[in-house]
């Protein structure tokens, strides 16, 4: 009787190519305008793709006046919504590694970028309302 022995052969996960210069991309999808970026993650290290969801003219304004209160406020709504002016969040839900991850402020503890994704969704808001 001869003992056969299994041999795991370790498949290497081939390294991504960082994002060197994101593109802002839009699209209208069932009516609705929306956007995204794909940019790379210094501690996860990979591309993350950011979604945007425009929210409305009206809800648009709402936003952007948030920035004369704080940018906190306006990162914030940008995030979590508003429940008090009706926002919902304008960054939806980052897909990382081919997987949703929920978006919340705790999702930033363990990535990078959240200056420049705002930044991105700043970008997205305001070049719907011009």
């Amino acid at each position: 009787m001869t003992e056969e022995t299994e041999t795991k052969q370790t498949v290497k996960k081939e390294a991504e190519e960082p994002i060197k210069e994101p593109k802002l991309v839009r699209t209208e999808r069932n009516g609705m305008i929306v956007g995204s970026v794909t940019l790379w993650d210094k501690k996860t290290k990979q591309n993350i793709k950011y979604s945007f969801n425009f929210p409305g003219v009206e809800n648009a304004v709402k936003f952007t006046d948030l920035a004369d209160v704080s940018r906190h406020a306006y990162w914030d709504a940008f995030i979590n919504g508003n429940d008090d002016l009706g926002l919902n969040p304008l960054i939806g839900t980052p897909t990382v590694g081919g997987k949703p991850e929920k978006m919340s402020w705790k999702f930033w503890e363990n990535h990078s970028g959240v200056m420049k994704v705002c930044s991105e969704a700043d970008r997205f808001l305001v070049q719907e309302l011009n």
